[in-house]
């Protein structure tokens, strides 16, 4: 970051100062002075810097600059090794997928094979088309989650979706999908099908059921997750291998330790000083934030007591399900000393 490249940022809020609050006309000096004198309008100033990070210049204030600096990750030198990916779009074709309820048991329909089980469900679309609940196999439904379902520590509330996908993450073939009571009872209903076929984004899809971004990595089931329409990191841990929505971003980790350790740092208050100033600007949380920072790869030796710490920390908010600011102002020494 040079010192020397700045600007000042000049921000008002409070009552409008657009011409058609002013007769259709542009307001004069003497009328803006007089707002701000009659504190109809605020002016916020602030000294602003250029921050390279790993995709590009960014503006941060220069007290943001400062108190964060030694967790970003500029010009990509220590940017953080973990990969963070956009969760996967099954909440579209109007509720094609998106199992209304909790699946109901029930018994294997008429020459159906025997070793197989079987689930009544109902999706939002075809209650929506006054279809009646129908009959699918079990290993069809998957454990999902959406962003207004993610809070501080955990996932409060989780979901069900169909999709004619293997538990592998893979889709089916034409020949097996036509072989499945997804596709008879459900999937070949002219409806439905023309649903899929005419009103969704064509957008990575090569077959009508196939759902964008749906694959292994969605299915791992260790993550750290969090909101993508949000001012700062709400990150959480998930331990079923649900699977997230479009509006979810995750990384995978390979133990619950590590889960606890990335979601307690993504709580540093450092690091969401930083994303505060930044999301106004981009518009989300995004996935390519997580290489803004110089997060390291969690380190499981007893030995490291920061990693340690951490670990302990996210494993209290992980329980609770919320943090308190002791907890924060601990995180925010142990991430200090963590990316110096």
């Amino acid at each position: 970051m040079s010192q020397s490249t700045r600007f000042r940022y000049i921000k008002l809020s409070g009552s409008k100062l657009s011409p058609k609050s002013f007769g259709n006309k542009e307001p004069g000096v003497s009328e803006v002075y007089e707002y701000v004198r009659k504190k109809k309008v605020k002016i916020k100033q602030q000294d602003m810097v250029p921050v390279t990070l790993v995709d590009g210049v960014h503006w941060l204030s220069i007290e943001t600059y400062n108190y964060a600096k030694k967790v970003l990750a500029e010009n990509g030198r220590g940017a953080s090794p973990y990969e963070a990916h956009e969760g996967v779009s099954f909440d579209v074709a109007k509720g094609a997928w998106l199992i209304i309820e909790s699946p109901q048991s029930t018994e294997p329909p008429i020459g159906a094979p025997k070793d197989e089980k079987y689930v009544c469900v109902k999706t939002k679309l075809s209650e929506e088309l006054g279809l009646e609940p129908f009959v699918v196999e079990e290993r069809f439904v998957f454990k999902c989650f959406k962003g207004e379902d993610v809070g501080i520590g955990r996932v409060r509330n989780y979901r069900y979706f169909l999709t004619a996908y293997k538990r592998d993450g893979t889709p089916l073939t034409e020949k097996e999908l036509e072989q499945t009571f997804l596709w008879k009872n459900y999937l070949s209903k002219g409806q439905i099908r023309d649903t899929l076929e005419k009103n969704v984004s064509k957008h990575m899809k090569k077959r009508p059921w196939y759902i964008e971004r749906m694959g292994k990595n969605a299915l791992a089931q260790y993550k750290v997750v969090w909101r993508d329409v949000a001012e700062e990191f709400i990150p959480a841990v998930d331990t079923e291998g649900a699977v997230p929505d479009h509006n979810v971003h995750y990384v995978i980790v390979s133990s619950l330790d590590e889960a606890y350790y990335l979601m307690a740092v993504l709580l540093a208050p450092q690091i969401n000083a930083v994303v505060r100033e930044l999301s106004p600007w981009i518009g989300h949380v995004q996935p390519r934030f997580i290489k803004y920072f110089k997060i390291p790869k969690y380190d499981p030796n007893p030995n490291n007591y920061i990693h340690k710490q951490l670990v302990e920390i996210g494993k209290e908010i992980y329980n609770r399900g919320d943090v308190t600011e002791e907890e924060r102002k601990k995180i925010e020494g142990l991430v200090e000393k963590l990316c110096t």
